[in-house]
């Protein structure tokens, strides 16, 4: 049986972001089913400490590795909830685009703070996530920039007019920081990538994603049911192998943890 070889760097969240290389050797029956939850038109997270986080019919659910319920958030008057972020699972933001708010939960999904962006200048933002070095980042369609805002709401970089920078429009749907770099996914032309100033570096040429997930130097997304990893200094794309499933809507990895989403459930898988 083929085996396949991923290097996993496992992201810990302290005083100062450090990581760990794992080096995991898959089989399919290395993979075990833990649980599976139904769910339709979802999406969903996961953070380092094996958690998951759905939304689904503009609810947050939060599970444990093990599949079993921990807490739920909803607010029913801020319109839809358009993302979650756990990269840092002390500190969950969900993103209210109709509203333009971030509200901050902590671990248990509790209301920590809100921060509205129209009244600090950012007037129509579309996309937000953490900073590991404390703050946030937003992209602002009114202006094609990225904006860095730090603890006290001040905007702290700007990237200038994106469109100009790579020659055409964009329109984003993702946005992620990670290894001391922003990746800004444009599904049509891939995924652009920023320094921590909010300077443009290149485009990773993988198309049509909704999201994805960066482990030390390689980039995993699902594409045409299949769950796949990009080297980032390679330049390589490689197919991972999986369990059997249903048509594929997400997939990520956790130190121990596979969690793969399909259009009928979220499955949990341990190894």
């Amino acid at each position: 049986m083929k085996v396949h070889h991923i290097k996993i760097r496992i992201p810990f969240v302290s005083a100062a972001v450090i990581g760990a290389l794992l080096f995991l050797s898959f089989r399919m029956d290395d993979y075990v089913l833990v649980k599976s939850i139904p769910f339709s038109n979802a999406s969903f997270t996961t953070d380092n400490l094996g958690n998951a986080y759905v939304i689904a019919e503009n609810q947050l659910f939060q599970f444990d590795s093990q599949g079993k319920p921990k807490a739920t958030y909803s607010e029913a008057n801020l319109g839809m909830l358009r993302s979650v972020d756990a990269s840092n699972p002390m500190k969950i933001l969900l993103y209210y685009p109709d509203f333009a708010q971030i509200n901050i939960l902590n671990s248990k999904l509790a209301l920590q703070s809100t921060i509205n962006l129209r009244p600090i200048g950012i007037t129509q933002p579309t996309l937000i996530c953490n900073s590991y070095n404390e703050g946030y980042w937003v992209f602002d369609l009114q202006d094609f920039q990225l904006k860095k805002i730090d603890l006290n709401l001040q905007v702290k970089s700007e990237s200038g007019n994106i469109n100009q920078d790579v020659g055409y429009t964009i329109l984003p749907n993702f946005l992620l920081e990670a290894d001391n770099f922003v990746y800004l996914n444009n599904p049509a032309t891939g995924i652009l990538v920023f320094d921590l100033y909010g300077t443009y570096y290149k485009t990773i040429p993988v198309k049509n994603l909704r999201s994805f997930q960066v482990i030390g130097d390689e980039i995993l997304f699902v594409d045409q049911n299949r769950l796949k990893s990009f080297h980032l200094k390679k330049l390589e794309e490689r197919e991972i192998l999986l369990p059997p499933h249903d048509s594929l809507v997400g997939g990520r990895l956790e130190p121990k943890e596979l969690f793969l989403l399909t259009t009928a459930s979220l499955n949990f898988y341990s190894f």
